[in-house]
């Protein structure tokens, strides 16, 4: 049998590197759910909301502000698993992740950051996108000082050693319960749930893997929204539906659980002025 033709990419060292430290082959705890919420009338909603509190609100602030709510409503489902256990915990701490753009526009050469949302549940949605706004800027434009030296170390981590020291930080922050921030590692970077926006990237529906050294049991993936034919108020209209993946551990969550903070999150989409445009 012939050769492969491979080459190796070095495009991107930093996060080829992290990611293949992350997996070494897939796990069987991960559940995948799908669901689609019809969002026609939330636009207008937001546009209008957007004007009256002078900040633009986007989905990702709609979507963040949502689970953050479902988590106060379920605070079963937020926490993580230290060892054989489960802890709960007391905040609610989001995760957004950020894609920066290579300098030179070769999307290859792209990174992605992590953006911190630190008690989630004590800000109002324009507070949520003002801090979102300033944390995104801030590590797109590589001011995030944290975030900068964390990504530079790699740079100098060899490949084999990798997976050793993300496991080993992951076992300091959430083993042990560490603050390594004087140490340039970010204090609990992952939160009560990552949440990463797909559909700005022009794709329709994907799932998100469960990052092992993160500790957080679910991940949400906000896909692209389309025109289609819906029922709605007892007639096939043509809407605009916008399809939200979930990736849970499933030795956290449980699908009845899962059910429950569903119909939560559905409230929050449907009636946006009572549940999440609190100023």
């Amino acid at each position: 049998m012939g050769k492969i033709n491979l080459r190796v990419d070095d495009s991107n060292i930093v996060r080829r590197k992290i990611a293949m430290g992350t997996w070494n082959q897939p796990k069987d705890c991960q559940v995948y759910g799908l669901l689609e919420v019809d969002i026609t009338d939330l636009f207008p909603k937001m546009k209008k909301f957007s004007e009256q509190v002078g900040r633009k609100i986007n989905l990702n602030h709609v979507v963040g502000k949502a689970l953050t709510i479902c988590l106060q409503n379920r605070p079963e489902l937020n926490g993580l698993i230290r060892g054989n256990r489960v802890y709960i915990r007391k905040n609610v701490k989001l995760c957004y992740l950020v894609n920066i753009p290579s300098p030179d526009g070769d999307v290859k050469k792209n990174n992605l950051s992590a953006c911190g949302i630190d008690y989630a549940e004590e800000l109002k949605i324009s507070e949520f996108a003002r801090v979102m706004e300033e944390k995104a800027t801030a590590a797109r434009n590589g001011h995030d000082k944290e975030i900068k030296q964390n990504m530079e170390a790699f740079k100098f981590i060899p490949w084999c050693l990798v997976k050793t020291y993300l496991n080993f930080a992951s076992f300091l922050i959430y083993g042990l319960n560490l603050d390594l921030e004087n140490w340039g590692v970010p204090k609990d970077p992952f939160g009560s749930v990552i949440i990463t926006n797909i559909g700005s990237l022009g794709i329709d529906v994907a799932w998100a893997p469960l990052v092992p050294y993160a500790r957080t049991p679910m991940v949400i993936t906000i896909c692209g929204a389309a025109d289609k034919p819906w029922v709605h108020e007892g007639e096939i209209k043509v809407r605009k539906i916008l399809p939200i993946a979930c990736t849970f551990d499933h030795r956290f969550i449980d699908g009845a659980q899962m059910a429950k903070m569903t119909e939560d999150f559905k409230k929050c989409i449907n009636e946006p002025e009572k549940y999440l445009f609190d100023g």
